[in-house]
């Protein structure tokens, strides 16, 4: 499973990739999510990641699961300076790709209510709100489940 391919919509180039789990890229999602532990993060065999870098340096990730013929996309994270510009579209149209290639038909996510760039950028990419759930996360905010049948 060797997809890569190349975001041009910035100053230098992104390259946009699967690539194996690394302390390099659990230290980046840690930044910004700090709900994963490194071992439980090193030791899935399920879970799998899609990065960006420009100029060798990561400016994107998004982790997901990949499971009994189904994808969800448990975190997503992108630098400052890099959001708002189609970055998670496009590290999300890679997970569909691979999605392809092993003939799942639906990815998930969910999102905080107080994330809208996040929601609109799932809603970009042909995700559809599933209002058939209540979810919230352990703080008490609203949880946004989201789905795309592929």
């Amino acid at each position: 499973m060797k997809i890569s391919r190349f975001f041009e919509h910035s100053e230098n180039p992104i390259q946009i990739k699967l690539e194996d789990k690394s302390l390099e890229t659990w230290n980046f999602t840690k930044k910004f999510l700090d709900v994963l532990d490194f071992n439980t993060y090193m030791e899935n065999s399920n879970l799998y990641q899609v990065v960006a870098r420009s100029l060798d340096d990561i400016v994107g990730v998004s982790i997901f699961k990949m499971k009994d013929g189904k994808i969800h996309i448990n975190y997503s994270a992108v630098v400052e300076e890099k959001r708002s510009r189609g970055l998670n579209v496009e590290m999300t149209s890679e997970i569909e790709k691979i999605a392809k290639e092993n003939n799942v038909e639906v990815i998930t996510t969910n999102v905080r209510e107080s994330n809208p760039a996040s929601i609109n950028s799932y809603l970009k990419s042909g995700f559809k709100i599933n209002t058939n759930y209540s979810l919230s996360y352990p703080d008490g905010e609203k949880k946004i489940a989201l789905f795309k049948r592929l």
